[in-house]
């Protein structure tokens, strides 16, 4: 197994992940349910977590991925710049959602108000996940490279990369 493979393998678990969790917290919230609000935020938890290994791998599999000529570098390289700001969202939903799992723990009166943020970070994390795994599948995935790709590709197809100066 390479690093390409492991990136492929984890990197569906944040996408998912921050997607089922973001439901799961709206829905506890909604019913205030207790069980569903805390499974929500550990999912959350456990989603965040993957996406750092899934971009911790990214590099490597990025490596991986050199070696293959019809993939387009322009395409890798967009999705690890779209990676990193979902990267910037994901980090601080996470620990927002630690902390409000710590607060519903120890029975805090401002767990509502956490929810409420979490919640709202969550969907825009959410959101993000959900795009930076459409740019991860165009690198290979053919069926995603609608016009806008297309032309991203053309308009890039002779960018050099930053290593070969």
């Amino acid at each position: 197994m390479n690093w390409a493979y492991f990136h492929l393998a984890i990197n569906h678990f944040p996408i998912i992940g921050t997607i089922i969790g973001t439901i799961l917290i709206f829905v506890g919230f909604t019913t205030n349910h207790k069980g569903i609000k805390i499974s929500g935020l550990g999912t959350l938890v456990f989603a965040i977590l993957m996406a750092i290994v899934a971009f911790l791998t990214g590099n490597p599999a990025e490596e991986a991925m050199k070696a293959i000529p019809e993939v387009a570098k322009s395409l890798v390289s967009r999705h690890e710049e779209i990676a990193a700001v979902g990267m910037y969202l994901l980090i601080p939903t996470g620990l927002l959602a630690a902390l409000t799992l710590y607060s519903i723990w120890k029975n805090e009166k401002s767990v509502r108000f956490l929810m409420v943020i979490t919640l709202s970070l969550s969907l825009i994390s959410s959101a993000s996940m959900v795009y930076v795994g459409r740019t991860g599948g165009q690198i290979r995935h053919s069926e995603f490279h609608g016009e806008s790709v297309k032309q991203y590709m053309i308009l890039h197809q002779n960018d050099k990369e930053e290593d070969e100066d």
